[in-house]
């Protein structure tokens, strides 16, 4: 049997063997399987009539592609250039893959839809425009990725100055270590990565090798538990089989397969962006001395926030008044409409309704002069969560 070995896993195998017929096919499937396969070896391999019947024994990521279904699987992923070693079946290129936009208070944040092979120029392009834009802090978001290249996850991985390993791979050639790959455009050292339920395979190696290493902060709740890693080997017949081929664990062998990485911080689904935005704000505003004050739950979306103060202000004028925002959280500081009452009363609204269900915040920040000349010196904030439906 010839073999091409591709990547640190040899994950990858192109096989010559005997002429192209069904039971010639059905022997191939069945050396590869039982030289290769990581997992409960099928107890009807070598009785098997077809491969079919092998496939149905194997797990869920192990399939046969027929001549057919490889040649449109290789037309549709050639534009990619892909590495050898794939964790989960990658989507083809997207420019769109990478999403970023800056949020209030320096926070930047990049979701990563998939681990592409264009992922590390597109990471270094993202980053490289948050930090332009002043971003500080990182919100680094892997819900809903199912994910990729594996490759693209090591990369991805050297993004932070804490992760030196990327995982162990266990296979049956024995267990490998594979380091993540450094990259020059660092993140900041407390970034904060988000997964959910959907967050799978290449995700998760990223997510327990972080956590491993404690080299960021994991959010949000459990991933799904797709530890494994497939081999696409070539048959005879121009078909392919798309083989479980070991296990991952984090750094420290942590393991992942059916277990999920747990977050170091738990937040309900739909809620991680904001929720930790929200964090990292009001854990900013109160190193600043800034005091909170407890705010209403479900104020209407026009709300109309009354500002009052124990003494004349000096407020002019008010429509370029600074020193008053609101704030959505996930978001920016929003667009409003400020009004002066009296001179000791200003209101605030916005300028379009909030979202429903949403929270925002009103920051008063320090500085604001008073009519005897003296200036506030501590400011305050006030968290208000929208209500849920529309009256």
């Amino acid at each position: 049997m010839k073999q091409t070995l591709f990547a640190a896993a040899a994950v990858l195998a192109w096989l010559c063997l005997t002429p192209a017929t069904e039971a010639s096919t059905l022997d191939e499937v069945k050396e590869i399987v039982e030289l290769y396969y990581y997992g409960e070896q099928p107890a009807n391999l070598h009785s098997a009539r077809n491969v079919t019947e092998i496939v149905r024994e194997l797990d869920e990521y192990s399939v046969y592609m027929s001549p057919a279904e490889y040649n449109d699987y290789l037309n549709q992923y050639a534009s990619a250039k892909a590495p050898a070693q794939v964790a989960s079946v990658a989507a083809p290129y997207n420019q769109d893959n990478v999403q970023s936009n800056m949020m209030y208070g320096n926070v930047g944040y990049m979701k990563i839809k998939t681990f592409s092979a264009h992922l590390l120029e597109d990471v270094n392009t993202h980053w490289a425009r948050l930090k332009n834009q002043g971003a500080e802090k990182l919100i680094l978001d892997l819900r809903f990725n199912g994910g990729g290249y594996v490759e693209s996850a090591e990369q991805l991985l050297g993004f932070f100055p804490k992760a030196k390993e990327a995982y162990k791979l266990q296979t049956r050639m024995g267990t490998q270590s594979a380091k993540a790959i450094p990259a020059k455009n660092k993140f900041p050292a407390n970034t904060y990565v988000l997964v959910n339920r959907y967050s799978a395979s290449a995700s998760e190696i990223v997510a327990v090798s972080l956590k491993d290493q404690t080299a960021a902060n994991i959010v949000g709740e459990r991933t799904k538990g797709k530890g494994s890693v497939q081999s696409l080997f070539e048959l005879e017949n121009g078909g392919a089989l798309k083989l479980t081929t070991g296990h991952y664990t984090g750094p420290k062998g942590t393991p992942v397969q059916h277990k999920g990485v747990e977050p170091n911080i738990k937040m309900k689904p739909g809620t991680e962006q904001a929720g930790m935005h929200k964090r990292l704000i009001i854990a900013d505003l109160a190193a600043k001395g800034y005091k909170p004050i407890k705010g209403p739950s479900g104020v209407p979306q026009s709300k109309v926030f009354n500002v009052e103060f124990t003494q004349k202000m000096n407020f002019e004028p008010a429509k370029e008044f600074n020193k008053m925002e609101l704030i959505k959280f996930g978001s920016v500081s929003i667009q409003t409409v400020k009004k002066a009452i009296d001179d000791k009363t200003m209101t605030i609204q916005p300028a379009r309704p909030m979202a429903l269900g949403a929270e925002y915040m009103l920051v008063v920040h320090p500085g604001i002069t008073g009519a005897n000349g003296l200036k506030v010196v501590q400011g305050t904030y006030t968290p208000y969560t929208v209500q849920t439906q529309a009256k």
